[in-house]
């Protein structure tokens, strides 16, 4: 048998019993197998996943994955309860299923029906639309959890965002006083917006693995590649976010020629290829 349980939200009992049933909530998709592992640096083609392997070991694994909950003990949702739920949880052959709730998905619309001549407008009772594919599927005997929006399943899997965690301000500051950094127009930590600051997070931690001299050879790759940004030879003016995200592009060595055309480019997504065996 399958169940469906809903996670309420300010509530002393937070799980709800759905329905138990024989049919399926949701299908398991086809192309699930073409996944790689998590990295913020690599943007998902139409037909790929995300994949974190071992989740049962993080520390922002759900507790639906970690105790296999007793569906006998819930109470079933009630009508009042649909707008307080969070997420449902499909426990489904050998898978659990995720879908994030949004209050869109709670409809309760009224509908013009046509009974032969007749015509009247009936109010619909509340209902939740379930998802053609969930938003997160996780795969009990490979332990690992799947999904395409990190930003979709935060909220049931409270910590995973630190997958793709922002600089905190104390390590932009210390960024912005590397000496190859010259900050100048009144840029400055509290200008460093969202998305540079998440940049900011991946791109140290690669380049602080870099030998000086790698560095170096850094600094004139970009300097090369994106010359509207003023270099010295020592350091690079930033005035702006412009100018912080394209260095930073950089560090991270996104710039690139097409051997053919030979076109300079920026890659918007980046992963390691394999080694050839």
């Amino acid at each position: 048998m399958n169940h469906l349980i809903a996670r309420l939200k300010d509530c002393t009992e937070k799980y709800r019993k759905v329905i138990t049933s024989e049919i399926s909530f949701y299908e398991l998709p086809a192309d699930l197998s073409n996944n790689h592992e998590y990295t913020p640096s690599y943007k998902l083609e139409n037909d790929e996943w995300y994949s974190v392997s071992e989740f049962s070991k993080k520390e922002f694994c759900n507790e639906f994955i970690n105790n296999k909950p007793d569906t006998t003990a819930y109470k079933l949702l009630d009508k009042a309860d649909p707008c307080n739920v969070i997420y449902l949880c499909a426990l489904q052959d050998d898978a659990i299923y995720f879908q994030r709730v949004f209050k869109h998905s709670v409809l309760e619309r009224k509908r013009v029906v046509f009974l032969g001549d007749e015509i009247t407008v009936k109010e619909n009772p509340k209902h939740i639309v379930l998802s053609d594919i969930a938003d997160a599927i996780y795969i009990i005997n490979d332990d690992k959890l799947y999904f395409r929006k990190l930003e979709s399943i935060t909220p049931i899997f409270r910590g995973i965002d630190t997958l793709y965690r922002e600089a905190t301000k104390e390590e932009v500051n210390e960024f912005l006083e590397r000496s190859f950094i010259r900050v100048v127009d009144e840029y400055g930590v509290e200008k460093v917006g969202k998305a540079n600051r998440q940049r900011i997070a991946m791109a140290i931690e690669k380049f602080n693995q870099l030998e000086e001299e790698q560095q170096h050879e850094i600094f004139e790759y970009t300097d090369m590649y994106y010359p509207q940004l003023e270099f010295d030879g020592t350091a690079f003016t930033v005035r702006n976010e412009e100018d912080m995200k394209y260095l930073l592009y950089g560090l991270e060595e996104r710039y690139y020629t097409t051997p053919a055309t030979n076109e300079k480019r920026i890659a918007n997504s980046i992963r390691n290829m394999p080694e050839n065996k």
